[in-house]
C-alpha cells in the first residue's frame, strides 16, 4: 500500500481512465462513422497508456525525493519517502519506473513509424527529473511544465491514432471529414486539463508556501506574495469558468445535451471553489480549495461519458 501511496494511484487511475474515455468515447466511434477501424489495436494503446502512468509514476517519486525537506514543513504527517520508503528503494522505483517508460515509448514511435512521437516519451521523463530538481523551484515554469505535461497527455492519445493513420493513405484520406470534430474536441478537454492543472498548481503554491520559502522555492506566492497569488488563482478560475460555459454552447448547438447538463456539475463546483478563494485567509482554506480544484476537473473529464456521436 505505501508504494501505491507513494506513485499516487488515484491520479493515475484518473489519467487512465480519461485516456480511455478520449479513445473510446470520442476517436474510435468517429472513425467508424467513415467505416474504418483505428489503425492502433488495442494493445498499442494499452503499450501507450502504460508508458504514460509509468512516467508518471516515476515523476511523482522523484519528486517527493526532491522534497523531502520542504515536505517536512508542509506535509509531515503525509511524508513517504523516508518515512515509510527509504530514500535507496525510492531512487530504485525512480529509475526503473522511468526507463521502462521511455523504452515502451521508444516502442510506440517504432510501431506508428514515427521516431520524433517515440522520443517525446523520453523526453517527458527526462522533464520529470528537471522539473522536480529545478524547474519547481523557477517562477512560473514548474506550474507551466506540469499543466503543459497534464494537457499533453490527452493530445497524445490523438497523436498516436493520426500518426498510425498517416501510414495509410487510402484510410487517412476517408477519415479527414472527421478529424476536425476529433481534434476539436481533444483540443477543448486538453485546455480544460491544462488551465484546471495550472489553477490547482497555483492554489497547492499558496498552501505549500511556508516549506517553499525554506527550500529556496521560487514559486508565485514566494516571490510576490499570498493577495496576488490568490488574484492570479481567481482570474485562472473565471477563465475556466467562462471557457466551460462556452464548452456548454458548443456542446448545445450540436446536440450533445446531456454532456452540457453535466458541465453544470462542474460550474458549480467552480463557484464553490471561486467563493473559497475569495474568503480564503488560512491555510486549511487553501487545502479545501485545493481539494475543490481536483474535483472540477474531474467533474469535466467525466463529461466526456456523454460525447458519443448522433448515429
Amino acid at each position: 500500500m505505501k508504494y501505491l501511496r507513494l506513485v499516487r494511484w488515484p491520479n493515475l487511475i484518473i489519467m487512465l481512465l480519461t485516456m480511455m474515455l478520449l479513445r473510446h468515447l470520442v476517436i474510435i466511434p468517429r472513425l467508424e462513422l467513415t467505416g474504418i477501424d483505428p489503425t492502433t489495436n488495442n494493445l498499442q494503446f494499452i503499450l501507450y497508456a502504460i508508458t504514460t502512468l509509468l512516467i508518471a509514476a516515476g515523476g511523482y517519486i522523484v519528486n517527493d525525493m526532491m522534497d523531502i525537506d520542504v515536505d517536512r514543513i508542509n506535509k509531515p504527517d503525509r511524508m513517504i519517502v523516508t518515512k515509510t520508503v527509504s530514500m535507496g528503494m525510492a531512487e530504485k522505483l525512480y529509475y526503473g519506473l522511468s526507463i521502462a517508460g521511455s523504452l515502451t515509448g521508444l516502442a510506440i514511435g517504432f510501431l506508428v513509424n514515427n521516431w520524433l512521437l517515440g522520443l517525446a516519451f523520453p523526453v517527458a521523463a527526462g522533464a520529470m527529473w528537471f522539473y522536480s530538481k529545478r524547474y519547481k523551484r523557477m517562477l512560473l515554469i514548474g506550474n507551466l511544465v506540469v499543466s503543459f505535461a497534464t494537457a499533453g497527455i490527452l493530445i497524445m492519445v490523438w497523436l498516436v491514432e493520426f500518426f498510425a493513420l498517416s501510414r495509410q493513405p487510402e484510410l487517412f484520406t476517408k477519415a479527414i471529414g472527421v478529424m476536425p470534430e476529433i481534434t476539436g474536441f481533444v483540443m477543448a478537454y486538453a485546455l480544460f486539463a491544462l488551465l484546471a492543472t495550472m489553477l490547482r498548481e497555483f492554489i497547492k503554491d499558496i498552501e505549500d508556501m511556508e516549506g517553499d520559502a525554506k527550500g529556496d522555492c521560487r514559486t508565485f506566492p514566494v516571490v510576490y506574495g499570498v493577495l496576488p497569488a490568490k488574484n492570479l488563482s481567481i482570474a485562472i478560475l473565471t477563465t475556466l469558468l467562462v471557457m466551460i460555459g462556452f464548452w456548454q454552447y458548443i456542446l448545445y448547438i450540436q446536440y450533445y445535451t446531456q454532456a452540457m447538463i453535466f458541465l453544470f456539475l462542474a460550474l458549480a463546483i467552480g463557484l464553490l471553489l471561486l467563493a473559497r478563494l475569495a474568503l480564503a485567509s488560512l491555510t486549511v482554506h487553501y487545502t479545501q480549495a485545493s481539494l475543490l480544484s481536483k474535483l472540477i476537473m474531474l467533474a469535466g473529464l467525466l463529461s466526456l461519458l456523454f460525447v458519443l456521436p448522433h448515429a
